[in-house]
């Protein structure tokens, strides 16, 4: 398949779009509930749980838009890289997410098939991105000439046990709210795909142009 010179300058954009798009959706859908929705004290994924307000439009926004684009963003990477395994539990990673997009979860049944789908989508996400953190963060340093963010790569796994912690907390004490808890392991798992997409498109700009003069 050819790729035009316009996607090869701009695909690496899939990444920062994935976050802004999941972003954009949880801040909007959570303002439009009208039924005291917490960002606090609410899983995120009651707002496309089957029954809530907008479900499906919220999951395709959220979840399986943004996984279509990580997916892609993650493909792109592979064929550009001399080391497939990172790349390929990226692209895991964001099928998972697609999956807990489109298997709603059924907050009154939490052993419906859907249920347990989702649950397996959003573990599976978050899973495989810490592994391939591991394998990623020295193919960027040598294969992208970004030693830097590939030194802090593997570090943004930080951001799920971050989770893991807060929400044992919240189990053993509750004094802290849940929800919260499970904002940090997104917002960790977004902003490595959007700063990673960022610097590679800049990187991609700068190439353009020192062949151009």
């Amino acid at each position: 398949m050819m790729i035009s010179k316009k996607e090869r300058e701009t695909g690496w954009l899939a990444g920062p779009a994935a976050g802004v798009l999941f972003a954009g959706s949880l801040i909007v859908f959570a303002a439009a509930r009208i039924d005291g929705y917490s960002h606090a004290t609410k899983a995120v994924s009651e707002l496309g749980a089957i029954g809530a307000p907008a479900a499906l439009a919220f999951n395709l926004l959220a979840f399986i838009i943004p996984g279509v684009l990580l997916t892609y963003f993650s493909l792109r990477l592979e064929t550009q890289s001399d080391r497939k395994v990172g790349p390929r539990l990226l692209v895991a990673s964001s099928l998972f997410l697609i999956l807990s997009g489109l298997a709603p979860a059924r907050l009154d049944d939490y052993q419906a098939w859907t249920t347990v789908l989702h649950i397996i989508g959003a573990m599976g996400a978050g899973l495989f991105w810490i592994v391939a953190l591991f394998w990623t963060g020295p193919l960027l340093s040598r294969r992208f000439a970004l030693p830097a963010w590939g030194r802090v790569t593997p570090w943004f796994g930080l951001f799920m046990f971050a989770n893991i912690a807060w929400q044992v907390l919240f189990q053993a004490t509750g004094v802290v709210s849940p929800g919260w808890g499970q904002r940090i392991g997104f917002f960790g798992y977004f902003l490595w795909f959007a700063v990673t997409g960022l610097l590679l498109w800049r990187r991609r700009l700068s190439t353009i142009s020192s062949r151009s003069v």
